[in-house]
């Protein structure tokens, strides 16, 4: 029980919450945060948000997209449609040790941050040999359901977007969405928007498919 508060103390101190907006219809879904994310308090504030926002709106864009959907009044002139978009992390708090390597983590700190690194690269597994690696994983996909199942009944989305295959994975852990009444459809093997990857990937298209037959984006 001592690791598990241990986590839910680590989640809590470097969160970075999550975006909604009330008219949301669509949520995209990514790992946990970085040094950008951490410093801006809002989801795919570096890079990765950039590429999100010239995948969806022009080449030209160079704001990050978790900028725009956390300041959709600032925004919404000159970028049609913000408000249908929201943003998650599957953990609040970062799973890499490079995200807080300018923070002076306490003992603790560093020990769920190096099983939530263990767990990031072996997210595949359900289970783990090491019961440290089960417990926490318990926690941040208690967290993420907990998250998920609010934002889903409250604002039912008519889209979940994952990206990459650690959040396609957990969401399947997570498992929130039987208990609906209202389903969201999920579009599957998006990959995460980090290395240029959104514009290199042919399953692109069924996310570009859906924004353009929806709103005016492109």
């Amino acid at each position: 029980m001592k690791l598990k508060s241990q986590v839910q103390d680590y989640l809590a101190k470097y969160n970075v919450s999550d975006v909604i907006n009330a008219d949301m219809d669509y949520l995209f879904i990514l790992e946990s945060p970085h040094k950008d994310e951490i410093k801006n308090n809002y989801p795919v504030a570096g890079n990765s948000g950039i590429e999100m926002t010239k995948f969806i709106y022009s080449q030209d864009c160079d704001d990050a997209f978790g900028k725009l959907v956390s300041q959709v009044e600032h925004y919404q002139a000159e970028y049609d449609g913000l408000n249908k978009f929201g943003i998650m992390n599957i953990s609040p708090a970062p799973m890499q040790g490079s995200a807080l390597q300018d923070y002076k983590l306490s003992a603790v700190e560093e020990q769920v941050l190096h099983i939530l690194g263990k767990l990031r690269v072996n997210y595949q597994a359900r289970t783990h040999r090491n019961p440290d690696w089960n417990k926490t994983k318990e926690v941040v996909i208690n967290n993420f359901r907990t998250r998920l199942e609010e934002t889903l009944s409250n604002y039912n989305p008519d889209y979940i977007i994952p990206c990459g295959k650690l959040a396609q994975e957990y969401i399947d852990l997570a498992n929130p969405i039987d208990d609906l009444s209202i389903q969201p459809k999920i579009i599957h093997k998006i990959p995460h928007p980090s290395r240029n990857q959104w514009r290199h990937y042919d399953a692109m298209s069924n996310l570009e498919d859906v924004l353009t037959a929806d709103i005016d984006l492109k």
